[in-house]
């Protein structure tokens, strides 16, 4: 691999598009690596039910974490198929970039949301150093991704000038709760796809939520909009007690999602978005 020891300061300048697709191959195993270790540490915590003693924001941190590595995994491997085919676009330039701005990101959010509360941290507990570990190895992680954006600027020196078109639709399973139409312009087609919808697991992040409206840095974070989430998630609690209509209670979560969305990128924000977007439901 052309990657240095220090994550974020290797040079590409002189690295060949050779270089950066072994380190992108890399990078991708990487990521299988990390998400399974991480997800298993997780089901760790919550079976010995540590994992409630874990102040909400690093909890944020550690969730959010787990639903970036598919974002990760998807977006290398765009980029390693461009190189592969030799059709390095502006898209994949952009998406190698934005991994390394995020993984900056996430690197500054371990250090914060881990370090800001001493009281859960009970050294010596074998509990504890499974959560001390999955702060180590998911910091390292991002340490290591920064190089994605020492990484794009010289893929964009191999960028093509114009546009690629691929129009093929590749199928190896069945697909259900799926359309598609050929041949229109401008049409319109109307499909209901019939769920089970999950109250329980509604419930929980529902539950997850109000508990976070009371934790350090809500009200910062969500400054005007605080009071408004607080009355939705309230009243959202009381519909799915009531079993009410599923659409009513997904148009409440969408507006909290819409909400969270509008605050930015900050830890709370982001935990909130995360856990609505992988309910069941949708």
């Amino acid at each position: 691999m052309a990657q240095g020891i220090i994550g974020g300061a290797t040079s590409y300048e002189e690295q060949s598009l050779l270089d950066i697709l072994g380190d992108i191959n890399g990078w991708i195993d990487y990521t299988s690596d990390r998400k399974a270790f991480i997800l298993t540490q997780r089901e760790k915590l919550d079976i010995s039910l540590f994992w409630d003693k874990i102040p909400f924001d690093f909890q944020m941190t550690i969730l959010t974490t787990i639903s970036y590595f598919d974002t990760i995994l998807y977006d290398l491997n765009i980029v390693k198929k461009s190189i592969e085919n030799n059709c390095i676009t502006e898209k994949e330039v952009i998406l190698l970039r934005n991994i390394g701005r995020k993984s900056r990101e996430y690197n500054r959010e371990y250090g914060k949301t881990y370090k800001d509360e001493h009281l859960w941290k009970d050294y010596g507990n074998p509990d504890f150093q499974v959560a001390e570990k999955i702060y180590s190895e998911g910091r390292d992680y991002f340490v290591t991704l920064q190089d994605a954006g020492n990484a794009a600027s010289r893929l964009e020196n191999y960028m093509e000038k114009g546009n690629f078109i691929n129009n093929t639709l590749s199928f190896s399973a069945p697909i259900t709760g799926s359309q598609i139409q050929q041949g229109t312009i401008n049409s319109s087609q109307t499909m209901t796809v019939e769920n089970n919808f999950d109250y329980d697991k509604v419930m929980d992040v529902l539950n997850k939520i109000q508990r976070a409206a009371n934790s350090t840095g809500f009200q910062e974070e969500f400054a005007g909009k605080a009071e408004q989430v607080k009355e939705i998630v309230s009243d959202t609690i009381q519909m799915v007690q009531k079993k009410e209509e599923p659409m009513k209670i997904k148009k409440a979560l969408s507006l909290l999602k819409d909400i969270a969305i509008g605050v930015g990128e900050n830890i709370i924000a982001t935990g909130i978005c995360t856990m609505i977007a992988q309910l069941p439901i949708w």
